[in-house]
């Protein structure tokens, strides 16, 4: 577990599928994830399983974001290594709860996961990918230090429009230097 002051990253676990699919196939939610299609129960069972195993080959690391004074699953966040040789990374985040939103906690659970590739796995950076539409989540990439260094034009259909992608990255030297 990695605990922070108002949250903890923990592994997943299955007993986790009931809190996630309150929140999971609801459109707020889904519209700034790259998957707009509904899950079903069992498709997050096998989900969850799945990251145990992408964990154990090192591939992927993905976390339960729990509030801790609540102790209640309010999100996930993932770490997956997109190159060994180049120490590289890829990060995703999703608030699921929507109780939780704008108050800090993906904020906190980000620098938590950056602490952890940084320092733990090694990786020289870090990259993420944002759509446009999204001001909150731009808003607390930034704040945590992530760049913006491109953008895939029209890069998604959503309501009957194209958006853009925007993509933004965190170098190691510039995390621990923030610290």
């Amino acid at each position: 577990m990695i605990n922070g002051k108002n949250i903890s990253l923990r592994g997943l676990e299955l007993t986790d599928v009931q809190e996630l699919m309150k929140h999971w196939n609801r459109k707020e939610v889904k519209q700034f994830l790259l998957t707009m299609s509904p899950h079903s129960k069992e498709e997050e069972v096998e989900w969850i399983k799945s990251t145990w195993e992408r964990r154990k080959k090192g591939e992927s690391y993905i976390f339960a974001i729990e509030h801790i004074g609540e102790q209640r699953y309010i999100g996930n966040i993932e770490l997956n290594i997109t190159d060994q040789i180049s120490r590289r990374g890829e990060i995703g985040i999703v608030i699921f709860n929507s109780d939780f939103w704008s108050k800090g906690y993906g904020s906190e659970a980000l620098k938590l996961l950056l602490d952890f590739g940084f320092k733990e796995l090694n990786l020289n950076s870090i990259e993420l990918q944002v759509f446009e539409t999204n001001p909150r989540a731009i808003k607390c990439y930034s704040n945590v230090g992530f760049k913006e260094v491109g953008r895939r034009r029209k890069a998604r259909f959503f309501e009957g429009k194209y958006i853009d992608l925007l993509l933004m990255d965190i170098l190691r030297q510039e995390f621990l230097s923030s610290d």
